[in-house]
């Protein structure tokens, strides 16, 4: 049911004069001249319970008696209708029977009915009187019916508190408390609750019934007639009602809310902890710009600057990526906030970058992972990231591919150094059989062993390339002599001289096998000069290669009178796998002889020879301008 406006607008005031006498409209010409009066007149009750009933009016003026009979009794059925009109008697009081008879009907007023114009104003105003009563008493009517809309219809708890117990609760906080509301009124508010919590309501009551505290708010958990607990969040405020101090307050069911607080607080908590304890730099930004909002404490280990310098200056990690990385990086972050604000987001955005930790001078390699996150909307809400530091993956990965290179390098070696002892055993087996001579077994047995020698050499230097040196005295000159036996079968038109040598501490086999490969040098690189002299029809020369000592006996060095080697190639030769044949050679020979020469402490260099290539061994490289890094 409706129940109509709260506040009505001011207007005229609507008035019936119900009379059947001579001045009734003497009355009615006066009435109709004062300010806001709007009147009407019918001469008989019945004539005014039905105008009424069909347009009401605001109030009733009556005569007490109608041709000898009393007109109160049919006027005064108004009274029964909702909203009903103020009924004013307007008549002679001849006696005082006359007012306690309408006092007792239920009159509002009674005006004494004489011919002056002092008696007209004073009914005026007993009529706007009776009128203002009438409609705040409705008014109040409405307010009540209102409010009782309110507490019974509320989403929360109502209560008013007197003197420690409850003076009112709506429905809504009595079933939360387990009881109806009758078995709630009258009782002291902290039987519902807690013991833990009791002396919170009661410290609450007593400061605001003092006067200290105007308002409070708390919660405390109530204990229904199951025993099941409520939290409930309890706001009041102190008043005065009927001049007695009471608290009037709301209490809301937050046990829900409380639990996913707890909820929420124990997933952050262990959020945190996952995220604090990763290996990985983890951030998280606002969307429109790189502002960080959070972000763990790795930033500190790894890249060495306290957290705080982020949340002062995001940008200020720039300073530390690596110079030649800088401008794409931070191109890269601003095309990221772009494609944000154009709505054109990726799923994932991702920068590899080098860095330099503050107080360091390690390059370090990173890896960053940008996630938009969304929220319900579609929108970037934040921006995740995560920084990976891959240096020690990345050293790794290279040290992988360095041992198997110089594994398939050494794998390649085999073949290629076990080539040139293979080829005396195979020759001098061949002459042992032909001309039935067992001398040439001794050289056989030689060439197997520097074939074992080449192989355990290898592997020693697979394991290790700067494994221990079996170091004992050795003559050049007989190692020098060991290398050439081994790589000289059918080379034809070639001699070696070999010259005076020191004797020096080193590994014997690893000294040989350096011999060897200069000579296998050179031996490939003079063929393919006498071949292209043969085709431009000229008389091939001998090859010579020759071994000696340099001054003050440094060192030794190795030449020949072939084709040399270009200036433009020299630091490059020793290079594992750099050759100049195409097709015949692995480029390993001369990457051995640096290898060898390192691993004894001396230095492998190409210098400029009298007619061919000349190489220089020093045995002391520290001051010597161009020996080999």
């Amino acid at each position: 049911m409706s129940l109509g406006s709260v506040v009505r607008a001011e207007g005229p005031v609507r008035v019936l004069l119900v009379d059947d006498t001579e001045s009734a409209a003497d009355t009615m010409s006066a009435l109709s001249g004062c300010d806001r009066l709007d009147v009407a007149a019918v001469d008989a009750p019945t004539a005014a319970v039905d105008a009424h009933a069909e347009s009401p009016f605001d109030c009733i003026v009556t005569e007490f008696e109608f041709d000898g009979t009393g007109g109160l009794d049919a006027l005064l059925r108004v009274r029964e209708l909702p909203n009903p009109p103020p009924v004013i008697l307007f008549t002679r009081l001849d006696s005082e029977e006359t007012v306690r008879e309408a006092v007792a009907a239920g009159v509002a007023d009674v005006v004494d009915k004489r011919p002056t114009d002092a008696q007209i104003a004073v009914l005026a105003h007993r009529i706007s009187k009776a009128v203002a009563a009438a409609r705040q008493s409705t008014e109040l009517d409405e307010l009540h019916a209102w409010l009782r809309v309110v507490a019974e219809q509320s989403l929360v708890g109502l209560y008013v508190i007197r003197d420690g117990r409850v003076a009112f609760v709506n429905e809504y906080l009595s079933n939360l408390l387990g009881y109806d509301t009758d078995e709630v009124v009258g009782r002291p508010i902290t039987e519902f609750v807690v013991e833990e919590d009791r002396a919170i309501v009661e410290e609450s009551l007593r400061n605001r019934s003092h006067g200290s505290v105007e308002s409070m708010s708390y919660t405390v958990r109530v204990r229904d007639y199951a025993d099941e607990l409520t939290a409930l969040e309890i706001t009041g405020q102190r008043t005065t009602v009927d001049g007695e101090p009471v608290v009037v307050g709301t209490a809301m069911d937050v046990t829900a809310r409380l639990e996913s607080e707890r909820l929420l607080r124990r997933s952050e908590r262990l959020t945190s902890q996952i995220i604090s304890s990763l290996p990985d730099m983890v951030f998280i930004s606002e969307p429109t710009e790189f502002d960080i909002v959070y972000i763990n404490d790795q930033f500190e280990s790894v890249w060495g600057r306290d957290v705080s310098l982020l949340y002062d200056d995001p940008n200020s990690f720039l300073d530390l990526i690596h110079v030649d990385d800088r401008d794409q990086l931070t191109r890269a972050i601003d095309e990221m906030f772009v494609d944000i604000r154009d709505g054109a987001v990726d799923d994932q955005y991702e920068y590899e970058f080098r860095f330099v930790p503050e107080g360091s001078e390690r390059i370090h390699w990173a890896t960053a992972r940008a996630v938009p996150l969304l929220g319900e909307n579609g929108d970037v809400t934040n921006i995740l990231g995560v920084i990976s530091d891959l240096t020690e993956r990345i050293s790794h990965e290279r040290e992988l591919a360095q041992q198997n290179a110089r594994l398939d390098a050494f794998a390649r070696v085999l073949s290629h150094d076990i080539r040139g002892p293979l080829a005396v055993a195979q020759g001098r087996l061949e002459l042992a059989r032909e001309l039935d001579d067992d001398s040439h077994l001794d050289h056989v047995e030689r060439a197997h062993r520097r074939i074992t020698d080449v192989v355990e050499d290898v592997l020693s230097l697979a394991r290790d390339e700067r494994s221990v040196l079996d170091a004992t005295e050795v003559s050049l000159a007989d190692a020098a002599a060991t290398g050439w036996e081994m790589c000289s079968s059918n080379a034809d038109h070639v001699r070696c001289e070999i010259g005076e040598l020191p004797v020096v501490e080193a590994d014997e086999s690893r000294t040989t096998r350096l011999f060897e490969n200069l000579f296998r040098n050179a031996l490939q690189h003079a063929r393919n000069g006498r071949a292209g002299a043969a085709d431009r029809g000229d008389e091939p020369t001998d090859l010579v290669i020759r071994v000696g000592a340099l001054p003050s006996r440094r060192g030794f060095f190795v030449e020949d009178n072939g084709p040399g080697i270009p200036a433009s190639i020299r630091d490059r030769v020793f290079d594992a796998g750099f050759s100049t044949k195409d097709g015949d050679g692995n480029g390993l020979g001369l990457g051995i002889v640096r290898q060898i020469a390192d691993s004894h402490g001396w230095a492998v260099r190409v210098v400029d020879g009298a007619a061919g290539a000349r190489f220089e061994v020093l045995f002391d490289p520290v001051g010597e301008a161009g020996a080999a890094e």
